[in-house]
């Protein structure tokens, strides 16, 4: 008798294909520095002759918890006015040159002295902290003006002066949630706005403190996604980032977005990949900061989104820049 003897095949599936560089940069959205800056912060790849290749799966999950290195962010540095961190000194420095102990400078820096917070470091540039305490020319100044004013107006009608933003005027936009909380504790109103045509998200934000100092600061990320709610998170990490920076105690932040009072985090894997730094990093700053900050709905505002504090933090945001307003007139 015969055996017939029947050839078979196992069927096997393909393994994941390893992506090219090129082809993860279309994935993921990012330019080619972008991706450098991954590759230098230690993204994981594989290096087959001289040519890269990407595990797509093992890239995403690195992301969820990416943060640029310290290195990276020094050497990325660029303050308001464009300068590098090579103008800027280190917390050892300053505190030879102004000749005071570590402790005093953490005390001043909280005091609002000048500084930029780079990832976990604290850098000083001596001219704008000589300029920020500098006494005696400004108010000779400031005297000579007066005396040059009542000259010049000397045998004229005095105009009545123009209305100016008052405590109770402040305090009014606030109510009645101010009612609620002491008059040391500063308000944030923040707003954010995005450009699809520009791919930037801008936010505003209207710091007020003791119910009568208003600021305005604006500024601008560009960043691509299809959600503009984006933006409205982003103005709140502004707003998060610069409590943090100035050891706040206590602080409100009053939001349009009512997700964000309710005390959730938000899910960064429903949202591009160059937005979810920032979203973790609001989630992580909301949690860290639970207890000195409480988010609110501009509902509790007088008159709502049409609160004069609300208005000009969107006015801020459609800006798309970066820029500081002190003693902002609403």
């Amino acid at each position: 008798m015969q055996v017939r003897i029947i050839a078979t095949t196992t069927q096997q599936k393909s393994p994941v294909a390893l992506l090219l560089k090129g082809e993860l940069i279309q994935k993921l959205k990012v330019t080619n520095n972008q991706m450098s800056a991954y590759l230098d912060d230690g993204m994981p790849h594989y290096l087959i002759g001289n040519e890269y290749r990407f595990l797509e799966s093992e890239v995403r999950t690195w992301l969820n918890t990416y943060k640029p290195s310290q290195e990276r962010l020094e050497s990325e540095f660029r303050d308001k006015k464009g300068r590098t961190l090579e103008k800027y000194v280190t917390e050892e420095i300053i505190v030879e040159t102004l000749r005071i102990t570590k402790e005093k400078l953490v005390g001043l820096c909280k005091k609002e002295m000048p500084f930029e917070q780079v990832g976990e470091k604290k850098f000083f540039h001596v001219q704008d902290i000589l300029d920020y305490y500098r006494q005696g020319a400004a108010t000779k100044m400031d005297e000579k003006q007066v005396q040059n004013s009542k000259k010049n107006t000397k045998g004229k009608k005095t105009q009545s002066p123009k209305a100016t933003t008052t405590e109770n005027s402040i305090k009014s936009f606030l109510m009645p949630l101010c009612q609620k909380i002491p008059k040391e504790v500063p308000f944030f109103i923040v707003d954010g706005s995005y450009s699809s045509n520009k791919h930037q998200a801008g936010t505003g934000l209207v710091l007020v403190e003791n119910w009568e100092t208003v600021t305005g600061i604006s500024s601008v990320w560009n960043i691509k996604t299809a959600k503009s709610n984006v933006s409205e998170f982003l103005a709140v990490l502004v707003a998060l980032r610069m409590i943090k920076k100035k050891n706040m105690n206590k602080a409100v932040i009053v939001t349009d977005h009512e997700h964000l009072t309710k005390g959730k985090s938000i899910d960064s894997n429903k949202y591009e990949v160059d937005t979810r730094p920032y979203i973790k990093e609001l989630n992580e700053l909301r949690k860290e900061l639970q207890g000195k900050v409480v988010i609110k709905f501009v509902k509790e505002l007088k008159e709502q989104n049409k609160n004069a504090l609300h208005k000009k933090a969107h006015k801020l945001s459609q800006q798309y820049k970066i820029s500081t307003y002190e003693r902002l007139e609403i």
